[in-house]
């Protein structure tokens, strides 16, 4: 597949659609003192959408959509929002996967970081890369969408409808879009709430919190970009998107999606989070930093069920030994087997 960063079309605004922590026990990890600074030579050139271990699953298209928070100083920014939709044709489903932004994986280098960490570091490539790694399945596509695509993508299709769960006010710190201020209840949002809706993450489940907004944001997206009034407008918001988000999509590829649009706005949409636990900064532990720790395991198995059999996680946020202990059913099933058997 090839790599050219090339600019997203309309298509891939609708693809966008589909894509957009510290009050919980510390967890105790091996890996908490790994935290020195990491080369900034990323190693994702050798990434294909086959990386070895991940089981392709048929029928679909999948697309890791990312939330860039570049400011005019940063060569990249960090990754806000992580997010693989997949276009599920077999069952007639948008599969949505948040992985909160703070998920500690393991970095081409070998020490653990925080996902959102590689788009600024090795791009979206390398992104691609670590998260096929942490959920065993093989992305198709990447889509970059940065502050102002946003912005100006809702505000072309006349906002959107949104619950807004709780008062949300913040200073970001940022010269531009640097004000969240939102009240409770059920609102019409600007371009500009839209974002403060999707950024405010100063809440007691943090970035948690910020998923279950991020896909509350998706669902009211993908309702307004469907509705019939909207569709024939998506070609001027794809004169804006075309400038402003990044893509390794091709013309075609944008094309056939173009096509096929009509057919998506009847499928199932379904969304959850990738399940795990809180990780709260060490104080005897130079350098140690929160994080959203997942069992890899656990990753994988709940990765496959979701995308495969649309099931989602009974829990999202569980306790680190929880975390830590996580077996398949089968295993844990064995497990409380032989352990009554030796107690019988």
């Amino acid at each position: 597949m090839k790599r050219h960063g090339r600019r997203l079309g309309w298509v891939a605004v609708a693809v966008a659609a589909f894509g957009a922590w510290h009050a919980w026990p510390r967890l105790e990890r091996p890996h908490a003192h790994d935290h020195p600074s990491r080369s900034a030579e990323p190693s994702s050139a050798g990434w294909t959408a086959a990386d070895t271990g991940t089981t392709r699953l048929g029928g679909r298209e999948t697309i890791l959509v990312l939330g860039s928070d570049k400011r005019p100083e940063d060569p990249r920014g960090n990754a806000d929002v992580l997010l693989v939709a997949s276009l599920d044709d077999s069952h007639r489903r948008i599969e949505l996967l948040s992985i909160p932004r703070d998920t500690q994986v393991a970095f081409p280098d070998g020490r653990y970081h925080k996902i959102n960490e590689a788009l600024a570091s090795g791009g979206p490539e390398e992104t691609c890369m670590l998260v096929e790694r942490l959920i065993g399945l093989p992305i198709d596509h990447y889509a970059v969408i940065r502050f102002d695509a946003l912005v100006r993508m809702v505000d072309r299709i006349g906002g959107l409808d949104i619950d807004v769960p709780r008062n949300m006010d913040y200073r970001t710190g940022d010269k531009v879009y640097g004000v969240i201020h939102l009240r409770k209840g059920r609102h019409h949002l600007s371009g500009e709430q839209a974002l403060q809706f999707v950024r405010y993450r100063h809440d007691a489940l943090g970035d948690i919190g910020r998923t279950e907004r991020q896909q509350a944001f998706l669902m009211a997206l993908k309702d307004q970009l469907f509705r019939p009034q909207t569709l024939p407008r998506l070609p001027e918001v794809a004169l804006d998107a075309w400038k402003m988000i990044d893509t390794d999509m091709s013309l075609g590829d944008m094309t056939r999606l173009a096509a096929r649009a009509p057919q998506y706005r009847t499928y199932r949409a379904v969304h959850t989070t990738l399940p795990g636990s809180f990780h709260d900064p060490d104080p005897s532990i130079p350098g140690d930093l929160s994080y959203w720790v997942v069992n890899p395991a656990e990753a994988r198995y709940v990765a496959k069920r979701f995308f495969a059999d649309g099931e989602v996680p009974s829990r999202i946020i569980q306790d680190p030994r929880e975390t830590r202990t996580w077996l398949p059913p089968e295993a844990r099933a064995a497990q409380t087997a032989t352990e009554r058997a030796r107690s019988g």
